[in-house]
């Protein structure tokens, strides 16, 4: 090589200062260096293990060959060395991007005061206050239980000699054989679900996520000792205060077979779908009793704990590490989430920051569809679990958590991603300011100008005129209706009951028998006394005929309004013999139809009668008629008034079952809070059958903003009593 001269400015040639040495600082000796499997580009991969913190890092083949000539102790020559030996073309800049990830985890030795200094200022730096601790820690800590390593290892010859293409055949047949057999017996599988749904089965169902968990566990940390990986500990995991069982299978990133990281992190998965499927067999094929229960409780249990949790990738349980094992990405949320936060800069702002890592546009996209998404999803599972603690566990905590997620988990980040757009809104151009400025514009007149006037709802489509056919009690038919249409007091029904005229005949008897012993008391010396008591019971004979005459002429069911009879009960004939409040028939009037809305009791206070309406058939999405609001009630429905609109049964409105009192049948009562609202029809809709219906009222315009405030404080005012 040629040295490097520098030329003065008065011509006289002179040699060049030598470059400054910049000296490297010492590595930790305890770091363990080993192969990883390769990059998704196929060059090579190693990983840092940190012992002390059970922590990995991967590196590329640019920091390996700087690490392993690191000994050179000097900047310069470490590249100049780096450069001769091998093909790579590195600078002091790299050196430098080097030395400060190494700082930044603290991989690097401490060997003098200024270093533990440092040392000592990050970690005051990182120091939190106890209320900063609480707020960091209540969504997700771990306590380490036990240390199962030593009989983890014990275990390891028997685990060598399993067959497990064999044994996970076996469990797939049995999962297919149970799932056949309670897809016979479906309807007494969902039954058994609700009617375990009582503080008894809710233990059950305790009972069993601990048992199916506690396997779980064990499923990864025997997959990583069969493959030689360390479980460090195993214990109980926090999230938002909600334990589950954890296994410290960290050190599975010393396995460079992905396929052997994947086995490990789905271990938990499998071994709780094979207890899924042999305890669904179990149930299938067990007698009546508490064993067959407990099977169904591990079933269900574990099916859906599994499918609905654990598979999830989008929060850090064994969906997430099967997705970075089979992506080959560690750090999968962290790393998608840093491709985000830059397409939302580049594509907002017009940044032209640089991608922090080089994938295709395909993967790209789709990695910041993945972060946006977990993002949402976070904040729906967080917050679900805050309502789940307010409604049924302990309300002020629940309120408590709320506004921590909202301040700190998601008004926090947001602000501090808002600091680094206003630190560079200089590199913003005017045309995009302008954009930005009219887009926030449009967003605030979106959220606070009144144009949303619709209340929507759902109700049933009825005659305004109709009324169920029924006996006022046990009687027999005599005749039966002769045609369809009616005017109003025409004979439906004749029945009769031949426990009236027995009573009926009774009376009379005993009514003429007395009128007979009366007239014999002509000539009778006391025959004036005797009179007056036999005229008393004489009286109230005659009164029992009449009541049982009276009672007989309610047999006769008469037409209370003109109208057409329908839904004849087909079993009916003269000489059966029905029961009190048993359907007959039911008569209708079709002059004048009406529908009965069910609107939420948020939208109230924005409806009036004499609102214009538009409502559809729910089957007919081309049927839509005009109509008006004719009343609203002012207390709340809570049984609905016919079977099609509940959602056990098909319909639009949700129900829960109750018990109305002690040894009583349960009845299905309106989950929300709804308040019945009548519509009159300018015209009917194109049916004569009784239908569910939709319907759009133009109620009182409000904004998006005004609305939740509005529904934000009903809620507070109602819960206020907590």
């Amino acid at each position: 090589m040629t040295a490097a001269v520098a030329v003065s400015s008065g011509g006289a040639v002179v040699p060049a200062a030598p470059p400054r040495k910049i000296a490297l600082p010492p590595i930790r000796d305890e770091l363990i260096l080993f192969a990883a499997a390769p990059n998704e580009d196929g060059t090579p991969a190693w990983m840092i293990q940190d012992p002390v913190t059970n922590r990995f890092y991967r590196i590329g083949w640019l920091d390996f060959e700087l690490l392993v000539h690191w000994a050179d102790n000097d900047a310069a020559s470490l590249v100049r060395t780096v450069n001769e030996q091998t093909p790579l073309n590195v600078t002091e800049d790299d050196v430098r991007a080097l030395v400060k990830f190494l700082a930044d985890n603290q991989l690097l030795r401490a060997t003098n005061k200024a270093d533990v200094m440092r040392m000592l200022g990050r970690a005051q730096m990182m120091k939190r206050s106890l209320f900063e601790t609480v707020l960091h820690n209540y969504l997700f800590f771990r306590l380490p239980l036990l240390r199962p390593q030593a009989w983890l290892a014990a275990l390891q010859p028997w685990l060598a000699r399993i067959n497990m293409p064999l044994v996970a055949a076996l469990i797939l047949a049995i999962t297919l054989v149970g799932i056949y057999l309670v897809s016979r017996q479906w309807d007494v599988f969902t039954h058994t679900l609700v009617d375990n749904m009582t503080w008894k089965g809710m233990f059950g169902y305790g009972f069993a996520l601990v048992f199916a968990k506690a396997l779980h566990e064990m499923g990864h940390a025997l997959a990583a000792t069969r493959y030689g990986v360390r479980v460090a500990h195993m214990g109980v995991a926090f999230l938002v205060m909600f334990p589950m069982l954890y296994t410290d299978t960290g050190e599975s990133w010393r396995l460079r077979d992905s396929r052997q990281r994947l086995a490990i992190a789905s271990a938990g998965i499998a071994v709780e779908l094979a207890l899924a499927g042999i305890a669904t067999l179990a149930w299938t094929l067990a007698p009546e009793g508490s064993f067959r229960n407990g099977m169904f409780f591990l079933a269900t249990t574990s099916w859906v704990m599994t499918v609905l949790i654990n598979a999830s990738p989008f929060m850090r349980f064994d969906g997430y590490f099967i997705a970075s094992d089979v992506l080959d990405l560690p750090n999968l949320h962290e790393r998608s989430g840093a491709l985000a936060k830059t397409w939302m800069r580049r594509t907002l702002l017009g940044f032209e920051d640089k991608w922090p890592e080089a994938f295709g546009d395909h993967k790209r996209r789709v990695l910041i569809g993945f972060a946006l998404f977990t993002w949402m999803y976070r904040l729906v599972v967080i917050a679900g679990i805050a309502i789940t603690v307010y409604f049924y566990f302990f309300k002020l905590l629940g309120i408590a958590l709320m506004l921590v997620e909202v301040v700190w988990f998601i008004g926090k980040p947001v602000m501090r991603e808002l600091e680094v757009w206003n630190k560079r809104r200089a590199e913003i151009h005017p045309s995009r300011k302008r954009w930005l400025a009219m887009g926030l514009l449009a967003g605030l007149a979106l959220l606070f100008f009144p144009f949303s006037s619709n209340v929507s709802g759902h109700g049933w489509y009825h005659a305004q005129e109709q009324q169920l056919i029924h006996a006022p009690f046990p009687a027999q038919i005599v005749s039966m209706p002769a045609q369809k249409e009616f005017k109003a007091g025409d004979v439906l029904f004749v029945l009769d009951s031949s426990q009236l005229s027995i009573a009926s005949g009774k009376s009379r008897q005993l009514a003429k028998a007395r009128e007979a012993q009366i007239a014999g008391l002509l000539g009778l010396p006391d025959g004036e006394a005797q009179r007056q008591s036999l005229n008393s019971q004489k009286a109230y004979y005659e009164a029992e005929e009449k009541m049982s005459e009276d009672e007989r002429g309610r047999l006769t069911l008469r037409a209370p309004f003109d109208g057409v009879l329908r839904d004849v009960d087909h079993g009916l004939a003269p000489g059966v013999w029905v029961k009190p409040r048993e359907p007959l028939a039911v008569l209708v009037d079709h002059g004048q139809w009406v529908i009965d809305a069910y609107i939420a009791e948020a939208d109230m206070a924005r409806l009036k009668v004499g609102q214009n309406v538009r409502a559809g058939l729910m089957a007919n999405a081309l049927s839509w008629s005009d109509g008006r609001v004719e009343s609203i009630d002012v207390s709340r429905t809570l049984v609905l008034p016919t079977t099609m609109l509940d959602a056990n049964n098909g319909g639009p409105i949700p129900t829960v079952s109750e018990a109305t009192k002690e040894g009583q049948e349960r009845t299905q009562v309106v989950r929300d809070a709804l308040y019945r609202v009548r519509i009159v029809l300018d015209k009917p809709l194109p049916t004569h059958q009784v239908s569910t219906v939709r319907v759009a009222i133009e109620g009182k315009s409000e904004s998006i903003a005004a609305g939740f405030f509005r529904r934000v404080a009903s809620i507070f005012i109602r819960e206020s009593g907590f």
